[in-house]
């Protein structure tokens, strides 16, 4: 219980300048990478890159960053780019930060990341994220059937998931090769 708390809670209280730039960088790159998504409806999307900085900022300072990133990023991403889709609902923002929290709880000082290790990262973010709670919250916002938009969601997740399983074994291979005295902020 005492590791858990102990990778939750930042050693201080205080971000450090390294910290603080890497998080901004996170953020940026987030929302760059997400204008590479291929919009199906308005409430659909399929997006496979927007998800590696949020993971990389879990993966490298831990799961409190990975929130942070993945709700900064989904903030900011909606005041640059996505106002016009519709308003901004605390719900995504939600999603977003519990899938950085996740990406950090599962990559955090991790060695070695295999395919296995890449599919229970991914698979519970997309199923339980971007298939349950973005649905629920589409059907929030636009009142429309949490049913009739599952079978879409679907489509685009099985599209997404090997691909997102295979960016993230690159992206932790090439983090592997950097020295860990370069990656401490």
């Amino acid at each position: 219980m005492q590791k858990l708390k102990n990778t939750l809670t930042p050693q201080d209280r205080h971000f450090s300048a390294g910290e603080l730039v890497f998080l901004a960088l996170m953020v940026a790159l987030n929302v760059v990478l997400g204008l590479f998504s291929i919009q199906i409806m308005p409430e659909i999307r399929i997006s496979v890159v927007g998800f590696v900085p949020v993971a990389l900022a879990g993966m490298v300072s831990g799961p409190v960053y990975g929130l942070l990133v993945g709700a900064l990023g989904d903030i900011v991403n909606f005041l640059l780019i996505n106002y016009k889709y519709g308003p901004l609902f605390p719900g995504y923002t939600l999603t977003a930060a519990l899938s950085g929290l996740w990406y950090g709880l599962v990559l955090y000082k991790k060695e070695k990341v295999d395919w296995k290790i890449a599919l229970l990262t991914v698979l519970p973010v997309v199923v339980l994220g971007e298939m349950v709670l973005n649905s629920v919250w589409t059907y929030i916002l636009y009142s429309k059937s949490f049913w009739a938009k599952l079978p879409m969601r679907l489509l685009t997740n099985v599209i997404e998931i090997p691909l997102k399983v295979l960016l993230l074994m690159g992206i932790t291979q090439i983090i592997e090769r950097i020295p860990r005295r370069y990656l401490k902020l």
